[in-house]
């Protein structure tokens, strides 16, 4: 995640631009964790996009971040009266800035598959409670509902043209992630009541959230849609580490995404102020570390 780390990293695109979690996802974590409620940690925070929404369920949130710039830029919302209730410090899932077992709730946001895993594990052992919860979640590959070949497009510009961002990358994390972190098991000696939801593009259902109701379609509480102009859409591109590692490799070349955007438009027939409807494929992944 070094793209991330960068003090050049525009961490006010990646707060402006990158969609939102739901609220009923929050929820949903709320109605899993069976435990305490007095602190949670949320590492990899970036700008606090999870940080936040956690205010409302616990007494005390702490944002942890690799990155000075994303604590930074989280820190600007940490005002009024939520001041005493969140804090941000700078950390890694490999070293927690944490007591033992003194965390109720573990969660990390868009950042697992940059982890030494077996590392992580060893520290959400360490610093969660008997019976705490572990949270983590992704999201990736944004598709154009109703516009396949708009996606085709994305698809060559993102991961297939070498001359673009494929080989941009970090890997091995970005194939994790894109693999919705199928190879990576939470380890069953140390924790119990596995969960895992995926969510597939195009299979939203908004009654899926409805207790009593039978989805038709994906159940998962993780879903990320948006309607965009695809001006907004253009800048939501410019905050991919891929793009970032992009340009700093090619400072002279013609920006990536202006081709990117202005393929869209030429084939598609759009303009920057067109509503584009976008969907993210998603993963969610919470189990309780055991009581012995």
């Amino acid at each position: 995640m070094s793209a991330f780390s960068d003090q050049d990293f525009l961490a006010t695109n990646y707060t402006s631009y990158r969609p939102a979690y739901p609220p009923s996802f929050f929820k949903k974590l709320s109605n899993y964790h069976k435990g305490d409620r007095k602190l949670a940690v949320d590492v990899g925070c970036g700008p606090g996009e999870a940080t936040y929404p956690l205010v409302k369920y616990f007494d005390h949130v702490v944002g942890v971040d690799i990155s000075e710039v994303m604590i930074k830029e989280a820190s600007k919302l940490r005002k009024g009266e939520i001041l005493q209730k969140v804090e941000f410090k700078v950390g890694s899932g490999e070293s927690i800035p944490a007591e033992p077992h003194s965390v109720d709730l573990l969660t990390a946001a868009e950042c697992f598959h940059w982890f030494d895993h077996e590392k992580f594990f060893q520290e959400a052992c360490r610093v969660l409670k008997l019976g705490g919860t572990l949270a983590y979640w992704g999201y990736s590959d944004p598709v154009f509902i109703d516009y396949p070949d708009a996606s085709l497009i994305l698809e060559r510009y993102v991961y297939l043209d070498p001359e673009y961002l494929g080989p941009y990358w970090e890997y091995p994390g970005t194939n994790l992630l894109k693999s919705n972190y199928r190879d990576v098991n939470i380890p069953t000696d140390r924790f119990t009541d596995i969960e895992r939801v995926e969510h597939e593009p195009g299979t939203r259902n908004e009654d899926a959230l409805v207790p009593g109701v039978t989805a038709q379609g994906s159940s998962s509480p993780l879903q990320i849609h948006r309607d965009i102009p695809l001006d907004f859409y253009h800048k939501y591109v410019t905050t991919w580490s891929s793009y970032h590692n992009w340009k700093k490799a090619n400072p002279k070349s013609p920006d990536m995404a202006d081709a990117f955007i202005k393929e869209l438009e030429t084939k598609m027939h759009w303009n920057p102020k067109t509503m584009v409807h976008i969907e993210w494929l998603t993963v969610l992944k919470m189990a309780r570390k055991r009581l012995r």
